[in-house]
């Protein structure tokens, strides 16, 4: 009686899974098919109310019209340069920091880590950031969108749960040999936590990539904007446009073009973000 009653609620797992899978799956899938659509008869499925499975005729017309777009290629470079640079300062600092609080034996690491888990729950606000970064000459510039967002709580704390858990005995003989903090460092501690790290790179990265906010706040130059902002100046154009079933054919193209670097990345990356988001989970 277990045995079958096992079986059916593992049934209905996979069923839930799946449903579950497909329902985050198909919202991408749509903007593929709606992308490579022909205009007319996307709109006329639409004011059909049909539920989209296959592309409604077919054209790479706007996909190639953004790809011979320069403005496109220097977004997308300057997406690139926020996205690496910005990733390499935030884990710089991250993994720093994660590694000040996993020393024991001082009562002020307690305290810096409160303080660091505080800024978790305590934010300034978006008027108090902006003016803070206004106040330190940032704005116009890409240090405007680099350093001021350098820093996440959480992924410390994560990589913080990691170096704590990287056996003391090796910690120990190092030091005996003479290894300082530095060496310690970058000799056991990063080598030890490439899931967590890459994890946390991952975060840092899409949050980079995906950001559009701060940047149009912040930027204020068409020649430094990155893609996202574009691409959400091209969709509030799409509402003002004359033929606007074009125009949403046109701004789910560039879409396309946005996330397809994620995308392809990600799979490479897989096992190590499996590892690195069960840290902690089992201390």
């Amino acid at each position: 009686m277990k045995f079958k009653t096992d079986k059916i609620l593992g049934i209905l797992n996979n069923a839930l899974l799946i449903v579950f899978s497909l329902m985050m799956i198909y919202p991408i899938y749509y903007i593929f098919i709606s992308a490579v659509s022909d205009p007319v008869l996307f709109r006329k499925a639409i004011n059909n109310n049909e539920f989209l499975l296959i592309p409604q005729g077919f054209t790479m017309e706007y996909l190639m019209v953004h790809l011979q777009n320069v403005e496109i290629w220097r977004a997308y470079g300057n997406t690139i340069l926020y996205t690496v640079l910005g990733t390499a300062v935030s884990l710089f600092i991250s993994i720093t920091c994660a590694y000040v609080l996993s020393r024991k034996g001082m009562k002020i690491i307690k305290v810096m880590t409160i303080m660091v888990v505080l800024t978790m729950w305590l934010k300034p606000g978006m008027i108090a950031t902006y003016m803070n970064i206004e106040q330190l000459g940032l704005i116009g510039s890409i240090s405007g969108v680099i350093f001021p967002f350098a820093f996440s709580a959480f992924n410390v704390i994560l990589l913080r749960t990691y170096f704590a858990g990287i056996p003391k005995d090796i910690d120990e003989s190092a030091q005996i040999d003479g290894a300082s903090d530095f060496r310690l460092l970058t000799s056991i501690y990063i080598p030890s936590s490439g899931p967590a790290i890459t994890t946390v790179g991952l975060f840092y990265a899409i949050d980079r990539w995906n950001g559009y906010f701060w940047s149009e706040l912040v930027l204020h130059k068409d020649s430094l904007y990155p893609l996202q902002v574009l691409v959400k100046k091209m969709l509030q154009q799409t509402g003002e446009s004359g033929n606007l079933f074009e125009g949403v054919v046109s701004a789910y193209a560039l879409i396309i073009i946005a996330i397809v670097p994620i995308m392809i990345i990600f799979p490479f990356i897989q096992k190590y973000f499996k590892k690195g988001v069960m840290v902690g989970s089992v201390k």
